[in-house]
């Protein structure tokens, strides 16, 4: 069991999501940054998706009732176990009755906590993640609060520390043209893809809102309703875009601009309120090529693991 000092500010639980339920309104939900969780769950002896933590923000402590081994990846946090610092990407070992302390996010936006064994919320439609809008899954559908108290699956068997380079973090985010392109000018069209959009405060784990030049359709157009899904790229009235994440609606009715690929998600995950990122346009072969990339950076990953354990 873990307990919780300090929660930080938007800490929830997450494996990578709830699918097969879209057609029912169920959100995907589970880590925005994919990448981030299967590698903390891979060097720390879990399945990809066994559910960890996801840190948005705030100082923590965790108190750990049992022995345990973790992880920490994707946002650099300070992390430290009384007056030892412990490194990112690594996994380490703490002891029962110590306290983990995480600081941050230094940079990036949100980190990935495994802990060996998972984190041992109940299954709910197929998942162990939180979709905070219908408080659904998790922890009580909720953020973590100081108090807490989460039981922890079956301890693994690891002997060593042992640590992995992540892929780095670029501003560039690849996406395909959406199926409403051809609906704005051209003008338009062209400041979407050589524009730099900066994300708005307001984003959420439902979506990262953009600002910048306002985009314009050739005509006012009045759209059925229609499937939507992370990575989707909708233009509402006020022409700012909003590219949704793995907590946004089944469903929507404004024109889509583009979608970006799954292999960049995560990107827009990391991306700190503020900061601009440009859309690059690429083919559905090249979105496959990527997707081929992450295959090949997590069989080389489990290679080396395999090697070190």
């Amino acid at each position: 069991m873990i307990e919780f000092i300090e929660s930080g500010l938007f800490t929830t639980v997450q494996d990578l999501g709830r699918t097969g339920f879209r057609h029912l309104g169920v959100s995907l939900a589970g880590a925005l940054d994919r990448q981030a969780l299967i590698l903390a769950n891979r060097l720390t002896g879990n399945g990809d998706n066994d559910a960890g933590l996801e840190l948005t923000a705030g100082n923590m402590k965790i108190k750990f009732h049992r022995d345990a081994w973790f992880t920490l990846t994707g946002a650099q946090y300070e992390i430290r176990i009384g007056d030892r610092q412990i490194w990112h990407g690594w996994r380490s070992k703490i002891n029962a009755g110590d306290i983990l302390q995480l600081r941050g996010p230094l940079s990036g936006m949100r980190a990935y906590l495994a802990i060996d064994g998972g984190i041992n919320v109940p299954v709910c439609l197929g998942s162990r993640s939180t979709l905070m809008s219908a408080e659904l899954g998790g922890y009580e559908g909720r953020t973590l609060r100081s108090g807490d108290k989460l039981t922890l699956g079956e301890k693994r068997s690891l002997s060593k520390p042992i640590g992995a380079v992540q892929r780095g973090y670029s501003n560039e985010i690849r996406a395909l043209p959406g199926p409403e392109m051809a609906l704005f000018t051209q003008e338009s069209r062209k400041i979407f893809w050589s524009s730099q959009w900066q994300v708005s405060n307001d984003s959420n784990r439902m979506g990262a809102r953009l600002s910048g030049e306002a985009l314009a359709l050739v005509e006012e157009q009045s759209l059925n309703s229609h499937a939507v899904m992370p990575g989707t790229i909708q233009v509402p009235p006020s022409g700012q875009p909003i590219a949704l994440l793995a907590d946004g609606q089944t469903t929507g009715g404004y024109p889509r601009i583009a979608t970006v690929i799954e292999a960049d998600l995560w990107k827009l995950a990391q991306t700190r309120p503020g900061s601009k990122v440009q859309f690059i346009h690429v083919s559905p072969n090249q979105a496959d090529d990527a997707n081929y990339e992450w295959e090949q950076y997590f069989y080389r990953l489990q290679r080396a693991i395999d090697a070190n354990s």
